[in-house]
């Protein structure tokens, strides 16, 4: 410990995930020795049988995790980014190191391409990484949602279906 006492660690994430089981971590990860991570990568996926790797922060993780699984997907490899700023791209470096044969390379978010961490993201992915990363998600938009449920939902269908079609 740094200081004598100890801080509460307080998580700002939606109510969505809040009983979520696969939103949990054990308690060894918060045990000495362990540190927060930046990014974190897939380890379910071969590295070598990967042609195409999908970046998303936040919740939309789990929407696309469960999106490959019932797609039995093998050759997609999702990675969290769970600090975009300062932008980690020392971390991604070493995450993306066995992925040298990967041309694909999407960002992923839930909001609209205008409201999400898209714009300050693909600058970074680019200058900093070399990257050329597309984007999947919902059109630019002035106002938070469409208004209309009926396209809401069409919309959320495809921000989940869509990376995997590219």
């Amino acid at each position: 410990m740094v200081r004598n006492y100890r801080k509460p660690l307080i998580v700002a994430t939606p109510k969505i995930l809040l009983r979520a089981p696969e939103a949990t971590s054990s308690l060894t990860l918060f045990s000495p020795g362990n540190s927060f991570m930046p990014i974190i990568g897939d380890d379910l996926m071969r590295s070598d049988g990967v042609e195409k790797v999908l970046f998303v922060s936040g919740k939309h993780y789990y929407a696309l995790h469960k999106q490959r699984a019932d797609l039995g997907l093998t050759n997609v490899a999702i990675i969290r980014l769970e600090e975009l700023c300062p932008f980690p791209a020392y971390y991604l470096q070493n995450i993306l190191g066995p992925y040298r044969n990967v041309k694909n390379f999407i960002w992923c978010q839930e909001e609209h391409q205008n409201m999400g961490a898209w714009s300050f993201c693909k600058p970074r992915f680019e200058n900093l990484l070399g990257i050329k990363i597309k984007y999947c998600g919902r059109k630019p938009l002035a106002t938070p949602a469409v208004g209309i449920g009926k396209l809401h939902k069409e919309e959320a269908k495809y921000v989940v279906e869509k990376p995997f079609q590219l």
